[in-house]
C-alpha cells in the first residue's frame, strides 16, 4: 500500500481527502504543520506528498525545498492560491504538480496516480547503455539519466529529464502543451498546463547557451514547443 503524506491545516480538507484516498487503498499520513510533516518524512517511507502553501508555521513553497533535501518523492501542491508567480515558484522549488482548491477529488486521484506511475516507470525501466542521444554540445544518456554539456554533467530532475527525452524522441515537430502533459504525467491536463511551462523553462536554463534565445527548445506561441534537432541519433 502506497504511503501519502498530506500537509494541510484545514481539517475539513484533510477529512475529505482521507476518505477518498482510503477508498483507493492509499495509506494517508496527515500533518498539520511543517514540524509534524518532517517527523513523518523521517520516520516513514513516504511515496508522495500533498502540500498546502499556507501553513501555520511556515511557507509551503519554502518547505518544499526542505523536503527535497531528504526525499525525491513526487510533491503535489494543493492550494487556494491561483497565482502564476506562486505556481512558478512552487514548481521551481521542486514541486511536480499544482492543484488549485477547490478541486474535484477525482482529478486529485488522477494526478496522484499519474505521478506515482511516472516514478514506477522510471524505477522499472531497463537500463540500456546504447540509449545515448546527442544534440549540439549535449549528450543525454537514458541508461543512467545523465546529461553532459560541454563535457560536464548537469543536473536535471527526473521530471525534467523525462520531458527532455520526450522532446528528443519527437524532434522537428510541434508538441502542444497538452500533448507533453498527457505523455509525461500520463493523465489529461484538465487545461492546467502551467506545470509544463515551468519545467521547460528550467530545462532551457540548463541546456541552452542563451535561454532567452533558445537554440533547441523553441516556443510556438499559444500552442507549445518545437525541439530543433538537425541529426537525430
Amino acid at each position: 500500500m502506497m504511503n501519502i503524506l498530506l500537509v494541510d491545516d484545514d481539517f475539513d480538507i484533510c477529512e475529505i481527502i482521507k476518505i477518498n484516498l482510503s477508498s483507493h487503498y492509499y495509506n494517508l499520513h496527515i500533518a498539520n504543520d511543517g514540524k509534524e510533516a518532517l517527523s513523518h518524512l523521517h520516520n516513514h517511507h513516504i511515496d508522495l506528498v500533498l502540500l498546502d502553501i499556507m501553513l501555520p508555521d511556515l511557507d509551503g513553497v519554502d518547505f518544499c525545498g526542505e523536503i527535497r533535501k531528504i526525499s525525491n518523492c513526487p510533491i503535489i501542491f494543493i492550494s487556494c492560491i491561483d497565482d502564476d508567480n506562486i505556481v512558478v515558484k512552487a514548481l521551481e522549488m521542486g514541486g511536480d504538480d499544482y492543484l488549485v482548491k477547490p478541486f474535484n477529488t477525482n482529478v486529485l486521484i488522477a494526478r496522484i496516480e499519474a505521478n506515482l506511475r511516472r516514478v514506477e516507470i522510471n524505477i522499472n525501466k531497463t537500463d540500456d547503455s546504447t540509449l545515448k542521444k546527442t544534440f549540439g554540445n549535449c549528450i543525454i544518456d537514458s541508461s543512467d539519466h545523465t546529461v553532459i554539456k560541454n563535457g560536464e554533467q548537469i543536473y536535471l530532475s527526473p521530471l525534467e529529464f523525462k520531458i527532455l527525452n520526450f522532446m528528443i524522441d519527437n524532434p522537428n515537430q510541434i508538441l502542444s502543451l497538452n500533448q507533453i502533459y498527457d505523455n509525461i504525467w500520463t493523465t489529461p491536463s484538465y487545461g492546467d498546463v502551467r506545470t509544463v511551462k515551468v519545467h521547460v523553462s528550467n530545462i532551457r536554463k540548463k541546456i541552452e547557451d542563451d535561454p532567452a534565445d533558445p537554440q533547441y527548445i523553441t516556443t510556438i506561441r499559444r500552442i507549445g514547443y518545437y525541439f530543433v534537432l538537425e541529426n537525430k541519433t
